[in-house]
C-alpha cells in the first residue's frame, strides 16, 4: 500500500485533471498549465493529521494571504458562510479500500456483472442521453446490474490517470437499499487492481450516502480535503 503522501497526490490528480510534484513540502503549487477550479486545497492527512496546502499558481500573494485568513476562520463554518465571506468551500473525504468489505467478491458478481461498451441499448435503459460517455474507453470498466432488462445500478471510472482510477458510481433510486452499488463497486474495484492501478474512492463530507457506501465496501479515509474558491 502507498503511504498517504502518494495516496494524496493520486487522488488529487485524478480528480482534478492535474499534475502535482511530490508531496515533500507543506506548500506546493500546482503548475501550469494544469488549473483545478479552486484555489486552495487544504489536505489533511489521516491518521497523522499532517496538513498539505495546494494552490493555484495564478494566487497572488494578497489573494494567498486573504485565503489562509478565511481557512483559519472558517474551519468550522457552514458552506453558506464560506460564499457570504467571499469564499465558497467544499469538504471532501478521499478514501481507499484497506478494510474487509460488508459483501464478498461471489454475491457481488450474483448481483452485478461487468458492461461492454458495445451494450448500448442496456446503456440506454439507464440513463438515454450518457449512452456515449458510458460507452467511452476513459469510462471503463463499467460495471452494473441489470434487472428486468434495465441497468439500475452503474459503478464506472469518472477519472483516470496513468497510476489510478477513481470511482463514479450511480443508483436509480427505486434500486436503492439492495446492495447493488455496492456489488458493481466492488467488481469495479477488483478489475481496477487487476489492472495495477490504485482504485480510489471521494465523497463531499455531507453526502452520507455515498460515505455509507465506501465504508460498506472496506474504504476508510486517508484524508479530508477543504477547498477554497475566491468568489
Amino acid at each position: 500500500m502507498l503511504d498517504t503522501h502518494a495516496l494524496l497526490r493520486r487522488h488529487l490528480e485524478a480528480v482534478w485533471y492535474i499534475q502535482i510534484p511530490p508531496l515533500t513540502q507543506t506548500h506546493t503549487i500546482v503548475p501550469a498549465p494544469y488549473q483545478p477550479p479552486w484555489h486552495l486545497c487544504i489536505a489533511t492527512l489521516q491518521p497523522t493529521n499532517e496538513q498539505f496546502y495546494i494552490w493555484r499558481s495564478d494566487v497572488t500573494p494578497q489573494q494567498g494571504e486573504q485565503l489562509l485568513q478565511h481557512a483559519r476562520q472558517l474551519q468550522a463554518a457552514t458552506e453558506v458562510e464560506a460564499v457570504l465571506q467571499g469564499v465558497s468551500v467544499s469538504r471532501e473525504v478521499a478514501l481507499v479500500q484497506t478494510a474487509t468489505p460488508a459483501m464478498d467478491l461471489a454475491e457481488a458478481r450474483r448481483l452485478a456483472r461487468r458492461i461492454s461498451p458495445d451494450e448500448r441499448h442496456i446503456i440506454a435503459t439507464f440513463l438515454p442521453e450518457d449512452v456515449d460517455y458510458f460507452s467511452a474507453p476513459q469510462q471503463q470498466p463499467v460495471f452494473g446490474v441489470v434487472e428486468h432488462d434495465r441497468l439500475v445500478s452503474v459503478a464506472h471510472s469518472s477519472r483516470r490517470t496513468p497510476d489510478a482510477c477513481e470511482l463514479g458510481v450511480e443508483t436509480l433510486p427505486e434500486a436503492r437499499r439492495k446492495g447493488y452499488a455496492l456489488a458493481a463497486t466492488l467488481l469495479w474495484a477488483e478489475a481496477i487492481t487487476q489492472e495495477g492501478l490504485l482504485p480510489i474512492y471521494s465523497a463531499l463530507a455531507n453526502n452520507h450516502a455515498s460515505l455509507r457506501l465506501a465504508h460498506n465496501a472496506g474504504y476508510l479515509p486517508f484524508a479530508y480535503a477543504l477547498q477554497l474558491t475566491l468568489t
